[in-house]
């Protein structure tokens, strides 16, 4: 169960690696497997009308794609095994007990812990040095647990001196450019972090392109906005998380129970950097940046 539309070209890859590797451990969709793909389209309703129809087929599991569809899925059931390929605030969010043993109907992973946010933050400030004020943006009703962590994680860990933060609540796709504007017309200095939220993703190119025409340099949670003319994303590696999302659809198809599956967070983690995102803003992208950086678009 995903936000975006099926035939999405992030879709189409991530479903087409994820069925080779189902594959390598035996699992053929067709032939002992039968997979199910569903969108959920753009609105809350949407979301709600979707889980509730996925649950009543009684899948052996169900597995989605962020915090807001692991939330929905879960108000429809306690039962069915929900595996989610990311969720930034798992124990927060009420998903789970514990990281260690969920104890629950729920498990699953997270390319975007918490204390990642000192990072995004010294990521913008390496890259920009003149960052003076940071607008930290995501939608409050797709990811309001995560976004009381990341705050709480930012604000105790930056020196006095540092950057100040605030807020940016974005809930539709057309407020999205006026949210930012909003920020960017109090001062200049300004920068922007993006946490991991469904919402943001889904809206990438409108995201990148509100940056862009204020002339803010940005820190995104996933490549998908880099790819899409942001500047800089800092994240849990891909390739990892796809690994861990068969492993565990194994091992549940297999019987594992999934209350004993611990969640897990990335061990490794991919710097990706637009130059030429860099370039229409006026940034010089330091040798320290360039040299770390897993890959640079050009």
């Amino acid at each position: 169960m995903i936000g975006l539309p099926l035939d999405h070209p992030v879709v189409s890859a991530r479903t087409a690696e994820l069925y080779g590797l189902l594959a390598e451990r035996g699992w053929v969709d067709g032939k002992n497997l039968r997979i199910a793909l569903r969108s959920w389209g753009t609105s809350a309703a949407d979301l709600a009308r979707t889980a509730a129809e996925v649950v009543r087929d009684r899948p052996d599991i169900i597995v989605v794609g962020s915090s807001a569809e692991t939330a929905a899925v879960l108000a429809e059931t306690r039962q069915i095994p929900v595996l989610f390929a990311t969720a930034s605030d798992p124990v927060g969010s009420g998903f789970v007990r514990s990281l260690e043993r969920p104890d629950g109907n729920a498990t699953g992973f997270s390319n975007n812990d918490p204390v990642m946010s000192e990072k995004w933050v010294e990521l913008l400030n390496e890259i920009a040095p003149a960052t003076r004020r940071i607008g930290v943006v995501f939608n409050p009703r797709t990811t309001p647990a995560a976004g009381a962590t990341y705050l709480a994680r930012l604000q105790a860990t930056v020196p006095a001196g540092g950057p100040a933060f605030e807020t940016i609540h974005v809930n539709e796709p057309s407020a999205i450019d006026g949210a930012i504007a909003g920020f960017a017309g109090k001062g200049t200095g300004g920068g922007l972090v993006f946490l991991p939220d469904s919402f943001t993703f889904r809206n990438a190119a409108l995201c990148t392109a509100a940056a862009a025409r204020l002339a803010l340099p940005a820190v995104y949670p996933f490549d998908t906005f880099t790819l899409q003319g942001g500047l800089m994303s800092y994240a849990g590696a891909r390739e990892e998380t796809a690994e861990m999302v068969a492993s565990y659809i194994d091992l549940i198809l297999r019987g594992a129970d999934v209350a004993e599956l611990p969640v897990q967070f990335s061990r490794s983690f991919e710097l990706v950097i637009n130059e030429k995102a860099a370039a229409a803003l006026g940034l010089i992208l330091p040798a320290s940046l360039r040299i770390r950086a897993q890959r640079i678009l050009s």
